[in-house]
């Protein structure tokens, strides 16, 4: 018995040094550049910085992709470059048609959207090159979700939504997805098994906490699709994401106001006010759309209180009718679902999960297509589902921080 005893506590011994081991290497390898700006991305709302008529976020973005432009690429795009002018293209077409619109009395300057557009894209296209080290920034970001839950709590942070966790993100939906998106994020970026699961769960009850029904749903279907995907055919996968959006659906339909969200009863009523203006908009919009800025309403008791759309679809096909709408939704189905391929890494499997967390909150949610969440997700879907480059120098070859996210650790799956 005691040499039983011993064995066991000398394994256990074992796999704490390892994981401190493993711990001490993920820290030693991050870039703290990387790390800082990625914080800031997330923190930068409670800080005390000048307002100066530019979202600060997208500012920091740029700061990124500048910086990216001192670095060499350490991925080879190639079958995915493809990317670039397809959003070019549909970008060109979105502006034009902003251009020989007569904008409405409260719309968005659309010259400022084009600006935040074409940033927030290079923002994704530096991270899927390489050109900066994903892993390191990650960990500033999930840092960043992380110390905002007991900050908030403990009454520090803003509260514009009572209980409902937003802090440093202000608003409780975007919130919702960000965390979403962080939670699946993690089962990737993190080896250690027990820290991983740790960590994802902490983030999953933060999801709960800002009360995002949309965004529960989606990282549930997210955790479905990543324990089921790896064991089916591609066929498989698709009839997977079918049954998953039915279910999704039912239960925004039956199952809305039940247990914890019985009390939503007049917030989904100003919903359904919502959205069928946004959908009388959409039909006025027609095939071609409004221009850029326009997906919002008025009531006619609060002409000059502007809301905003309740489904991302709706936004795109305001803006830039169903051209624009088939560009993004396209080029986020393509890159991130991939329905076509049939065995997939374990890094794929998440990218295809995260697309999942995208395309399902732009039911409910106004702003999913083209955001810093949308941004962080295309561009790593596009980096595993690229090929690290090899340098021709002898000896030279891809260490384990210029990889990144590279999926040398995973095994393909069928």
């Amino acid at each position: 018995m005691s040499a039983t005893s011993d064995y066991r506590t000398g394994a256990l011994g074992a796999r704490l040094r390892d994981s401190a081991r493993s711990a001490v290497d993920e820290i030693s390898s991050i870039k703290i550049l990387e790390f800082a700006l990625f914080f800031l991305l997330i923190a930068h709302s409670v800080l005390p910085l000048p307002s100066i008529g530019f979202p600060i976020s997208n500012l920091i973005m740029a700061a990124v992709v500048g910086l990216a432009v001192f670095r060499r690429p350490t991925f080879e795009l190639r079958s995915n470059q493809w990317v670039i002018p397809v959003f070019a293209l549909g970008l060109f077409y979105v502006a034009t048609l902003s251009v020989f619109q007569e904008p409405t009395e409260l719309a968005a300057d659309w010259q400022g959207r084009v600006i935040r557009l074409t940033v927030t894209f290079a923002f994704a296209m530096v991270i899927a090159s390489g050109r900066i080290d994903l892993r390191s920034g990650l960990w500033g970001f999930v840092l960043a979700l992380v110390v905002n839950v007991p900050l908030f709590l403990a009454g520090l942070l803003p509260a514009p939504y009572g209980e409902y966790l937003t802090g440093m993100i202000g608003d409780k939906n975007v919130a919702g997805l960000i965390y979403a998106v962080a939670g699946v994020l993690v089962l990737y970026l993190v080896r250690n098994p027990w820290f991983k699961y740790g960590l994802f769960s902490f983030l999953a009850y933060s999801v709960w906490l800002t009360g995002s029904r949309t965004s529960i749903a989606a990282l549930g279907a997210a955790i479905v699709w990543s324990l089921a995907a790896p064991h089916l055919k591609a066929l498989g996968r698709v009839l997977l994401a079918i049954a998953i959006y039915w279910l999704v659906e039912l239960l925004q339909e039956d199952y809305s106001q039940i247990g914890a969200f019985s009390d939503r009863e007049g917030s989904d009523l100003l919903r359904e006010r919502i959205d069928a203006a946004s959908e009388i908009k959409v039909q006025d919009a027609g095939f071609f759309g409004s221009g850029l800025g326009e997906a919002y309403i008025t009531f006619t008791d609060e002409p000059y209180r502007v809301w905003f759309f309740h489904n991302s679809y709706w936004t795109l096909l305001v803006e830039g009718g169903w051209i624009w709408a088939a560009v993004i939704v396209g080029l986020t189905v393509a890159v991130m679902v991939r329905p076509w391929k049939s065995e997939l890494t374990h890094g794929q499997i998440i990218g295809q999960a995260l697309g999942l967390v995208l395309l399902l909150c732009a039911l409910r949610l106004g702003e999913v297509f083209l955001t810093l969440s949308w941004a962080i997700a295309i561009g790593f879907a596009l980096q595993v589902h690229s090929s690290p480059k090899v340098r021709s120098a002898p000896g030279a070859d891809l260490t384990d921080r210029q990889k990144g996210l590279s999926d040398e650790y995973s095994q393909a799956t069928a």
